[in-house]
């Protein structure tokens, strides 16, 4: 795992740059940006559907906090802030964008949560016996999983790609929406029903 990587998962090394930053350390800046770029960007992309538009996104957002280091003081941690600005950000683009285009569509370019995961546990009731045809019921069962996550709303897709791909807390996904923890709790229990009814049929 990569520094930059080492870096994403702990919130508090992401918390203690905020200070720094806000002296005026380009490094803390930069180490910022490298250790959450690619995953906010993943998570823009959900919103603007082009990888070139979530790059401006992100880019805007670390800029407009570069510009006003002096004064910046994100509420909660960090890493939530960031992603309810890169959220808001994004919002704002596609509101501004001529091209009215589904973003249901637009979202299955982007990456997609850990499917993986989502699917084991889906089917964690299920006997399944180990034979050579796993590797074909597995993949079965993530498409079905995929699937399922495609038709939920807009909101819930997103938390639970929070939650399941970014590995954010509850109270970290609940800044990033702008929501309360128990909007966060009961999108992410919806999705998990639906994916749970998609795999075993239920």
């Amino acid at each position: 795992m990569s520094s930059a990587d080492a870096l994403q998962h702990d919130g508090a090394q992401l918390d203690a740059c905020v200070p720094r930053i806000r002296a005026g350390d380009l490094q803390a800046f930069e180490q910022l940006f490298r250790a959450l770029h690619a995953a906010l960007v993943g998570f823009a992309l959900r919103y603007t559907g082009d990888t070139a538009r979530a790059e401006e996104v992100v880019q805007d957002v670390f800029l407009a906090i570069w510009q006003a280091r002096a004064e910046w003081a994100p509420h909660g941690s960090v890493r939530g802030y960031l992603f309810g600005a890169v959220r808001n950000r994004a919002l704002n683009v596609r509101r501004r964008d001529v091209l009215e285009q589904d973003w249901t569509t637009q979202a299955t370019q982007a990456d997609t949560p850990p499917l993986h995961s989502l699917a084991a546990d889906a089917d964690a009731d299920a006997d399944a016996d180990a034979d050579a045809d796993a590797e074909a019921e597995q993949a079965e069962l993530i498409s079905l999983a995929q699937a399922a996550l495609d038709a939920l709303p807009e909101r819930c897709r997103l938390v639970m790609h929070l939650r399941w791909r970014e590995g954010l807390s509850y109270a970290e996904i609940a800044e990033a929406m702008g929501i309360g923890v128990k909007g966060v709790e009961n999108q992410l229990s919806r999705g998990l029903k639906a994916v749970r009814a998609r795999v075993l049929g239920t």
